[in-house]
């Protein structure tokens, strides 16, 4: 699924790779989640979201995936990343 994300990102097929990198990220692919995440912080096939994108950078982080984790932490520096930390602290 995130292979044929990255094809249509490749074709600048923004919409297509984000329906794939989310069937991806849903069945717990790690590129995937990250993938969904950068396309969500980039606005790249869908509005920018930067709360999910974080949350999806989390996910691929805490199975290992470094550069989730970077992206994360870039997120968390800018302050980009606060709504989505607020909003999982506040649903516990």
């Amino acid at each position: 699924m995130n292979a044929l994300g990255s094809i249509h990102d490749e074709r600048k097929e923004h919409e297509q790779a984000v329906m794939w990198y989310t069937k991806g990220a849903e069945a717990g692919l790690p590129p995937a989640m990250y993938n969904l995440g950068c396309s969500l912080d980039e606005g790249e096939g869908v509005a920018p979201d930067c709360p999910a994108a974080a949350e999806w950078y989390r996910r691929a982080a805490e199975v290992g995936h470094g550069d989730a984790a970077n992206n994360l932490c870039h997120m968390y520096t800018l302050g980009r990343a606060v709504l989505a930390a607020a909003t999982s602290s506040s649903t516990l």
